[in-house]
């Protein structure tokens, strides 16, 4: 049998202090986040070039004056973002193509992946795509039934098999199987 392919497209959006979230845990893990650290400010700096893109944590370190600034790239951010992820058991492929968006409501990180699996059937021909779509919203499920129809005649009655004649009867009436050792 041939193989088929299947593309996968996610994104996962998290909420900027979701994003400061994984970031201090991945610091956390490392043991780079001072202990007792207070965040003062969070600052994410969006540009055109995806050097300029940052995230930036003042943090007030304890024992000391000054505050410090912690300023967080495009890869750290996504080492973050998946390190968070795979912490809080969100499925993520590995195989997959991950990038970053800036959106105004969060960070996104978009994971495109393609499976190749083995087809289960034989190939189909040529498939014809016939577009009837309308500007109009779809019509409501529990709408009339279409003119022409009974009202007491199902407009999807489930399809049953046809038996070869004689067999029809005698399917209902299977002998029962004897238990084996009498």
């Amino acid at each position: 049998m041939a193989n088929t392919l299947i593309h996968e497209s996610r994104r996962l959006l998290l909420p900027f202090d979701t994003v400061v979230d994984a970031l201090i845990d991945l610091e956390i893990k490392h043991g780079r986040w001072p202990t007792s650290a207070a965040l003062a400010e969070v600052t994410v700096h969006d540009g055109e070039d995806d050097r300029a893109r940052s995230v930036v944590l003042s943090v007030r370190v304890p024992n000391q004056p000054a505050v410090v600034e912690r300023t967080y790239t495009l890869p750290l951010i996504a080492a973050a973002i998946v390190n968070y992820c795979l912490t809080m058991r969100v499925p993520m492929p590995r195989s997959s193509s991950k990038t970053i968006q800036f959106l105004p409501e969060g960070i996104a990180l978009l994971l495109e992946n393609t499976l190749m699996l083995q087809r289960r059937h034989l190939e189909a021909p040529p498939v014809k795509v016939i577009s009837a779509a309308r500007d109009d919203a779809p019509a409501p499920i529990d709408e009339a039934p279409a003119e022409g129809l009974d009202s007491a005649e199902e407009p999807f009655a489930p399809l049953e098999p046809e038996a070869p004649e004689g067999v029809a009867a005698s399917l209902g009436e299977a002998p029962a199987a004897e238990p084996a050792g009498t």
